[in-house]
């Protein structure tokens, strides 16, 4: 399944370039962006449902994903989130692109690997790497944007673990973490109705809060708790609690009534400070009014256990001064609110002409935080966002402006080239859209189809000819090797011919049939003539001129109904490749045996006229007539 979505274009931008990781609702995958010169990012795709999950439950995950994909962009603006530049639907299964964390200079992994590999990290490596989680969740939990009819409030995210932590090392050799999958966050508020299904719980159990765990109304809080179970297991190697069974109900059980095990029953390999010990307990705390109120809060504690040292640096640089007409015409044209906007505005927009947009957006976000009705911010945003070619993001921004300020020439502007930009991707998907498959089955498919199938049939039997003495002296295996050897051969020619539409597994079901039909059609050939028996010297040259129809058409069938196996889960109405197949492995066959033992013709031209029937035609017509559906997980 996955391997298949190798080289497929995803929403008409970026190419999947190979499989990084499966999680519990989707799949990750290295891709390149073919707007951005190849730049490398991350594509995550939904799964498809199991079977069984509830329809209406898969649909509920579907927008969901999708409406959080939106948050998600927004939030991915903090240097410590992963940073989400697109969203949609391929093949109806949600999509996010984001940023690729691998890009270089900089390498990391996830926090599990992390773990893994090292055991119990030092606690003042565990309290930095937690300030840079805290800044992230301290962001995404005060988050506000107004967005037309809705507003958003702060954004949990339930599913704090070592494995959506990612650390980063760049040159410098220091750590920056990212915050990934924010696919299941939640906007405070919500409620969780019609989002549980007995059987699924969305969060992962080893490390959700009590009130998660009861599916109550949530708020910051949970996520401390589950950032407390992480910060326990960085600095011990181990889980806090330990249930009876690796089931909800056990973890439930752990979470809500027992009491995390104490630091000194884990060998230790570096010394605790007995106030980390303490931070971490109280986050662990089974009611949330005793733990931490906020990130903020927990941060502070965390800061306060190495006297306020092991906080993250930031840059103290002073920002240059920038005239900002530098800027194309009406962009931040007005003057500042306080000296403090105008020196970050200033250095915001030096960002955006010297290319640094990430880092121009982030400021602009803190500006925006502080402001939520200044157009201005959303208008250099959204330049920043259109310049990158986030056509969604800008798009949003320039719309912002629209709202704040209505008929905003600025805004206008830009929300028409964006707009056009959209446009002409819409008019590039439903141009690359045909009903038949997207680089799948069409003339020139048909047409290497027939000329695969020919040189197989061509090569192979000469090759079985020219082997002949070899392979009768393997006896009664003669059959299946010699089908195996043409399987191999035939399957490699039409893999090549379909190899964007089918995986390398082509090659080995075209082999193991090919093989079983020769060596069942040796297994029944002397059955056959022994129940027989005929005396008519026309009948027994009759059966020995059809020794290979049984041959061909078991052959036949086997291959189309394996390669139909592989089919039917990307095309449909591939089942009358299994007719084809059959018709034509026996059809084939029993020609060249005519041809071959009943006329007085030339044997090279008949042979000819045989291995033309060997292209498989009706195939070719029947892959002609295939479409595309979204495929189906097993």
């Amino acid at each position: 399944m996955n391997q298949r979505l190798i080289g497929q274009l995803i929403g008409n931008r970026y190419r999947l370039t190979h499989h990084i990781s499966e999680g519990g609702y989707g799949n990750v995958f290295e891709a390149v962006d073919t707007q951005l010169n190849d730049e490398p990012v991350a594509v995550k795709l939904l799964r498809p449902p199991p079977p069984d999950m509830e329809p209406e439950y898969y649909q509920q995950l579907q927008q969901r994903f999708l409406d959080e994909a939106r948050v998600s962009a927004l939030l991915g603006e903090h240097p410590n989130i992963v940073q989400v530049r697109s969203y949609g639907l391929y093949q109806n299964q949600p999509y996010l692109v984001m940023e690729y964390l691998n890009a270089q200079p900089y390498t990391g992994q996830g926090l599990d690997y992390v773990l893994a590999r090292e055991g119990p990290l030092r606690p003042e490596r565990v309290v930095n790497l937690a300030l840079q989680i805290c800044s992230a969740l301290h962001h995404a939990h005060n988050f506000h944007m107004d967005l037309g009819k809705h507003s958003i409030r702060g954004v949990i995210h339930r599913d704090i673990k070592p494995s959506n932590i990612f650390v980063q090392k760049g040159p410098d050799g220091k750590e920056r973490v990212k915050i990934l999958d924010f696919g299941i966050s939640k906007l405070m508020g919500e409620t969780s109705r019609g989002l549980t299904q007995t059987g699924y719980f969305l969060g992962t159990m080893v490390y959700a809060s009590p009130e998660q765990m009861r599916g109550e109304k949530l708020d910051a809080r949970s996520d401390i708790y589950s950032l407390g179970v992480v910060l326990y297991e960085l600095l011990t190697g181990a889980l806090p609690f330990e249930p009876e069974t690796d089931t909800l109900q056990g973890w439930y059980h752990v979470h809500n009534f027992q009491q995390p095990r104490p630091f000194q029953d884990h060998p230790l390999p570096h010394p605790i400070p007995e106030a980390l010990e303490r931070v971490v307990l109280r986050c662990l705390e089974k009611d949330p009014a005793l733990r931490p109120a906020t990130m903020e809060e927990l941060a502070q504690q965390l800061r306060a256990v190495y006297g306020d040292q092991s906080s993250t640096p930031t840059s103290s640089a002073p920002p240059q001064q920038i005239p900002l007409q530098r800027i194309p015409a009406g962009f931040g044209q007005q003057a500042a609110a306080s000296e403090a906007e105008a020196e970050k505005l200033q250095r915001a927009v030096h960002l955006i002409e010297a290319g640094e947009y990430k880092m121009a957006v982030h400021l602009l976000n803190e500006l925006i935080q502080s402001a939520p009705n200044e157009a201005r911010y959303y208008l250099y945003r959204g330049l920043a966002h259109q310049r990158q070619g986030h056509w969604g993001l800008a798009q949003m921004d320039y719309q912002g402006v629209l709202r704040l300020e209505p008929g905003n020439p600025s805004a206008e502007q830009g929300l028409r080239e964006v707009e056009q930009k959209v446009g002409q991707e819409e008019h590039v998907s439903s141009k690359s859209a045909p009903h038949l498959l997207h680089n799948g089955p069409s003339l020139s498919n048909a047409l290497g189809w027939l000329l695969a199938n020919g040189g197989a049939a061509g090569i192979g039997y000469l090759g079985l000819g020219a082997l002949a003495p070899v392979l009768a002296a393997l006896g009664s295996l003669q059959g299946a090797v010699a089908g195996a050897g043409l399987g191999l051969l035939m399957g490699l020619l039409q893999w090549v011919v379909l190899r964007r539409q089918v995986s390398v597994g082509w090659v080995a079901a075209t082999l193991l049939a090919t093989a079983l039909g020769w060596a069942a059609a040796d297994f029944l050939a002397p059955q056959v003539g022994m129940a027989i028996s005929p005396t008519d010297p026309w009948l027994q040259n009759a059966l020995r001129t059809m020794g290979d129809v049984p041959r061909g058409l078991l052959a036949g069938i086997g291959v189309g109904g394996l390669q139909w196996a592989i089919l039917s889960r990307r095309w449909k109405g591939s089942r009358a490749w299994v007719l084809a197949a059959g018709v034509e492995g026996g059809g084939a066959a029993l020609l060249m045996a005519w041809l071959l033992a009943g006329t007085t013709l030339n044997r090279w031209l008949l042979l000819s006229v045989g291995l033309l029937a060997n292209t498989r035609p009706l195939s070719a017509r029947v892959l002609l007539n295939l479409r595309r559906v979204p495929p189906v997980q097993n």
